[in-house]
């Protein structure tokens, strides 16, 4: 191996741990992918996702539009992050009628064809992916109605 070549292998090394050393000191994501759900956590036996669904006034619920955001892991990621929030009832009862108020806004311009809705309920299920069959669990964590 040339001197030049030994050089550069051994710079692209240290190079290597130094920005690794520095990211873990700075407690920052150097990794490009780190912010995909695939490659940002690391999961076990469970798995959890959160869903919103429309209640009607008679206390059905229905399935939201796929227009409606945020929706599947937006949703999830934004009910954790509220979660962590010290006010994270009311934050998550916000981003319930923040969704209801966004459904009725698009519902009253012809957007969305759909019953009027009296609130939004946010769950969160979680699946046992270790068990045969998977076991799902749901837990109500939100609701939010006409303000």
């Amino acid at each position: 191996m040339t001197r030049l070549r030994a050089l550069l292998v051994g710079a692209t090394i240290a190079g290597s741990i130094t920005l690794s050393l520095a990211a873990i000191a700075a407690d920052r994501l150097l990794w490009p992918f780190a912010h995909y759900p695939m490659y940002s956590e690391r999961f076990g036996p469970t798995t959890e996702i959160t869903r919103a669904v429309g209640v009607t006034a008679d206390g059905r619920e229905l399935p939201l539009p796929r227009e409606l955001e945020p929706r599947g892991l937006l949703l999830h990621f934004v009910a954790r992050r509220a979660e962590r929030r010290p006010d994270a009832p009311e934050c998550l009862a916000r981003i319930a009628t923040a969704i209801w108020t966004e459904y009725e806004r698009q519902r009253a311009k012809g957007g969305i064809d759909g019953p009027h809705l009296a609130g939004v309920r946010l769950y969160r299920d979680t699946l046992e992916l270790a068990s045969q069959p998977h076991v799902r669990t749901t837990a109500l964590i939100a609701e939010g109605r006409a303000p």
